[in-house]
């Protein structure tokens, strides 16, 4: 038996609708106010603080922070193949193609893993490189280091693709 059961709440409706339909919820949302919550980095930066978001599962996700474990030698970031519907934390770098990109996706699935195995194809050097390291050797990669990665490293592979791309920057 669970001892404390957790619930994720998942609310799209306005503080003035939850305080007039339904007023237990009401009283919870005011003592996340009280805690301070709604001023916590991600709720601040949400529409509703208290409502989760609603974004479509990355097909590609990459570890941000990361030791390597024989100097050098061992990535501290991962790429990974996202083949579930499901919808990763923000612990994770999410990476989403653009219009272009999703398309030729949509036309050759095949793609999304030939891209991904290119993505594990980015050098140890050029990821820690781009990134930071911090005390104890914990390197951490953020979204718009991820994307200084110039492009062509990582799809090479596919010039039928790159041929219809106007500007490869633009992939992810």
């Amino acid at each position: 038996m669970i001892k404390r059961p957790l619930f994720l709440l998942d609310c799209d409706l306005s503080e003035d609708q939850v305080e007039r339909q339904y007023p237990t919820l009401w009283r919870y949302l005011l003592s996340g106010i009280a805690q301070g919550i709604s001023n916590g980095y991600l709720c601040r930066h949400r529409a509703r603080w208290y409502a989760q978001d609603k974004r479509a599962p990355a097909p590609f996700l990459c570890t941000y922070m990361g030791r390597p474990s024989n100097g050098h030698t061992t990535n501290p970031f991962r790429f990974i193949l996202n083949l579930s519907r499901a919808v990763a934390p923000n612990v994770y770098l999410n990476i989403y193609p653009n219009r272009m990109l999703a398309a030729a996706l949509m036309e050759k699935p095949d793609l999304k893993r030939a891209i991904w195995e290119s993505l594990q194809g980015i050098t140890v050097d050029r990821l820690i490189d781009e990134g930071r390291v911090y005390g104890g050797g914990l390197y951490k990669l953020e979204p718009n280091e991820l994307g200084n990665l110039p492009v062509t490293d990582v799809f090479d592979w596919h010039h039928e693709f790159l041929a219809m791309t106007p500007r490869q920057e633009a992939l992810f």
